[in-house]
């Protein structure tokens, strides 16, 4: 198996994980999920909205996942010289 492969396969294994987590996130707490996909947390939610869901995440995995993408945001807000 060459490295192309071998990344492949690690991706695919990767994102059949995070396919079960949103999985149990959309039927358990739809509440939740209803309110991520309303904000657009990767593009439109605000940092008080970002701030909210990471909060209420119902889940150690939605958690680590606002917070991955709240402090992308941060350092994009940084670079980029615009208020988040």
């Amino acid at each position: 198996m060459n490295q192309q492969q071998r990344d492949s396969a690690n991706e695919a294994a990767g994102m059949a994980l995070v396919e079960q987590q949103w999985d149990e996130i959309r039927k358990d707490h739809p509440d939740w999920y209803a309110r991520y996909d309303q904000v657009m947390p990767d593009t439109a939610a605000s940092r008080s909205e970002m701030a909210e869901l990471w909060a209420t995440a119902p889940t150690p995995w939605a958690a680590a996942l606002i917070y991955g993408k709240l402090t992308l945001r941060l350092e994009i807000s940084v670079h980029a010289g615009m208020q988040f």
